[in-house]
């Protein structure tokens, strides 16, 4: 499941400006004993040195996605700084993530992990819990960010709509996300259905057919369960 990184929709993260980059760290999890699961990571993330010390960092429900992906749930790290993010995993050696860490044995299957960033996003919308994520494959990055931003712009969405590339981990071909944000499923469907119809977004449509491959695209959802160390 290398494709699905829905826990960026969940997080509250401050930042001081739009175009600071997020740098993000998703594992693809299923989870026999969600209660148990949350449990563990309250106790560690809420009430240690260790987890307090963590970056930002959520745990999403998958809502809906393909028959071929089995992950139940999504666990997202992030930051800005891309040490931080990597100091995560040392921070997991003591005592105090020992219960977690017996939970997560017990409990937790690994499906994938990915690492991402930023590439046009507002950090000020990260706070909206439902998502919707559509996976594609892009040859030219540029061309294809320019004609985002110009999308983007010219319309008018209740929520936010970015765009992030994968560094390491996504499925084969694909190279980009598209990450829809907004406060429910209705309100998705509905913003959708007037983007689609916009000219931008036709526009956009024209401009993006000969450098991104539609047929690679996979689409998920999924809505926040629990949100750590954020602002």
């Amino acid at each position: 499941m290398k494709n699905l990184f829905i826990g960026l929709f969940t997080i509250i993260i401050v930042f001081q400006s739009k175009a600071q980059q997020v740098y993000w760290n998703c594992f693809n999890i299923v989870v026999d004993n969600p209660t148990e699961l949350v449990t563990a990571l309250d106790a560690f993330m809420e009430n240690t040195d260790a987890g307090k010390s963590f970056t930002p960092a959520s745990l999403t429900e998958m809502r809906n996605y393909g028959t071929k992906y089995s992950a139940t749930h999504q666990l997202c790290f992030f930051s800005p700084d891309p040490a931080s993010l990597e100091a995560n995993r040392s921070k997991l050696n003591n005592l105090q993530a020992g219960v977690l860490m017996g939970v997560w044995n017990k409990t937790v299957t690994v499906e994938s992990s990915i690492l991402g960033q930023s590439l046009i996003a507002d950090p000020s919308k990260f706070n909206l819990p439902y998502g919707v994520i559509y996976s594609l494959q892009v040859s030219d990055p540029i061309a294809y960010g320019a004609a985002f931003s110009k999308m983007i712009s010219a319309v008018e969405y209740d929520g936010a709509i970015e765009l992030h590339e994968a560094l390491v981990g996504g499925e084969t071909g694909v190279t980009h996300y598209v990450v829809v944000r907004t406060k429910d499923m209705a309100t998705w469907i509905r913003e959708r259905n007037k983007i689609n119809a916009s000219k931008a977004f036709q526009d956009f449509v024209v401009a993006t057919s000969s450098i991104s491959n539609r047929s690679a695209v996979d689409i998920f959802s999924g809505m926040l369960v629990k949100q750590y160390n954020v602002q």
